[in-house]
C-alpha cells in the first residue's frame, strides 16, 4: 500500500480509537461490562481467523505463557483505563494514556538496559507535570484525582505491551492479537456479577460500536498502518488520539475546557511529540 494510504489508514484507526473514552464516558454500562463486551465481540470475530490459520496448535509451552502474560497484561491495561474513564473525564483519562511513551522508556531503561539520555527524562517529567496541572487536588479522595492516578498506572502497562509482543515477536501477528483479546476477556470474566448489563437500547449500540468499530475494525487498520510505516510516523499519528478525544469530549459531552486542562494537555503532547522526534534522531544519529 502506497505511503500515503497507510498514513490515511493510521488516521482513521487512530481517530476511531479516540471515541472510546467519549463512548465509555457516556453509556451507563460501566467498566466491566465495557471490557466485557468489547472482548467478546473481538474474540468472536478473531476467532475464526486463528481456527482457520491452524498455527495455534504449533505454538510451543513458552510462546503459550507469552500469550497469557500479553493478554493478562492488556486485560489490567483496559480494565483500568475505563476505570480512569468513569473516575475523571474523557479528555483527562485519555491525557494520561499518552504518557505511555514516556513510561515505556523507563521500561525499557530497567528491563532493557536501554540509555534514557537528560532531555528523554525532562520529556517524561513534562508528561507527568501535565497531568499534576490538570489534578484539581492531591488527594484520592477526588474523584478526578483518582482517575489521573488509575490511568496512569493504566498506562505503564500500555507501555509495556511493546516489550511483551517484542519477545513474543515469534508468534504470528494474528496469533498475538486473537491471544491478547482471548486471555484479556478471562480477566474480566470473573467480574460478569459486577457488570451491569440492564442497559437502554443507546447503551446496547454504543457497546456494539466500541466491539466492532473501536476494537476490531480500528484495530485492525492500526496494526496494518503501524507495521508498514515507519515508527516516527506511527508514534506521530496516535498522539492524534488526545485532541480527537478532547474534541469528542467537547462536542458530544459538554466538558469543560479550562485553561489548566488546555496546558496539561498541550505539555503532555509537545513533550511526548519531542521525545518521539528525539528518539528517531538519535537513532539516525543525527543528536
Amino acid at each position: 500500500m502506497p505511503q500515503a494510504k497507510l498514513i490515511l489508514t493510521g488516521i482513521i484507526a487512530v481517530l476511531t480509537m479516540s471515541a472510546v473514552p467519549v463512548l465509555v464516558k457516556s453509556t451507563e454500562a460501566n467498566e466491566y461490562a465495557v471490557g466485557l463486551a468489547r472482548l467478546g465481540i473481538a474474540v468472536l470475530a478473531f476467532t475464526p481467523l486463528i481456527l482457520f490459520r491452524g498455527h495455534l496448535l504449533r505454538l510451543s509451552a513458552r510462546q503459550w505463557l507469552q500469550l497469557v502474560i500479553i493478554g493478562c497484561v492488556f486485560g489490567l491495561h483496559w480494565l483500568t483505563y475505563f476505570m480512569s474513564i468513569k473516575l475523571a473525564t474523557a479528555a483527562i483519562a485519555a491525557l494520561t494514556i499518552i504518557t505511555y511513551s514516556g513510561q515505556y522508556l523507563v521500561l525499557a531503561y530497567i528491563f532493557n538496559g536501554e540509555r534514557v539520555t537528560a532531555p528523554e527524562w525532562l520529556a517524561i517529567l513534562i508528561c507527568f507535570v501535565g497531568c499534576v496541572i490538570v489534578s484539581p487536588e492531591f488527594s484520592l479522595g477526588n474523584s478526578t484525582s483518582a482517575g489521573i492516578a488509575v490511568g496512569l498506572f493504566s498506562a505503564l502497562l500500555y507501555a509495556a505491551m511493546p516489550l511483551l509482543h517484542q519477545r513474543a515477536r515469534a508468534i504470528g501477528t494474528l496469533e498475538r492479537t486473537w491471544g491478547q483479546f482471548f486471555f484479556a476477556l478471562l480477566v474480566f470474566l470473573p467480574f460478569w456479577g459486577k457488570a451491569n448489563w440492564n442497559l437502554s437500547t443507546t447503551d446496547i449500540y454504543q457497546l456494539v460500536v466500541l466491539g466492532l468499530l473501536c476494537t476490531v475494525v480500528s484495530h485492525g487498520l492500526w496494526v496494518k498502518a503501524s507495521t508498514e510505516l515507519p515508527a516516527i510516523y506511527s508514534s506521530m499519528i496516535y498522539y492524534l488520539y488526545l485532541p480527537g478525544a478532547l474534541v469528542g469530549s467537547v462536542v458530544f459531552l459538554g466538558e469543560e475546557i479550562t485553561a489548566e486542562k488546555l496546558l496539561g494537555c498541550a505539555l503532555v503532547l509537545a513533550a511526548s511529540t519531542a521525545l518521539s522526534i528525539y528518539r528517531y534522531r538519535r537513532s539516525r544519529g543525527a543528536v
